[in-house]
């Protein structure tokens, strides 16, 4: 009976994961213009394609790549 009870606890576990990893990745495309009105409101002076080049770094594999060469006031 405890054998099936972790065996039951263990399928439910992969499948939520393997769910929610399956419904992050297909998140990605829509989600630069799902964020496109708030980009705008904090980044007034940027035109869509910049906002779409600093979402696509900040939205790399691999981390939080540094936005470089938009901002006023950047040593670049």
């Amino acid at each position: 009976m405890r054998a099936k009870t972790i065996a039951i606890i263990g399928a439910v576990v992969l499948t939520i994961g393997i769910g929610t990893a399956a419904y992050a990745a297909e998140a990605g495309p829509s989600a630069f213009r799902d964020m496109l009105p708030f980009m705008k409101e904090m980044h007034p002076n940027l035109n869509d394609s910049q906002l779409e080049q600093m979402y696509n770094s900040c939205h790399q594999r691999g981390g939080n790549a540094a936005f470089q060469g938009m901002h006023p006031y950047s040593p670049m």
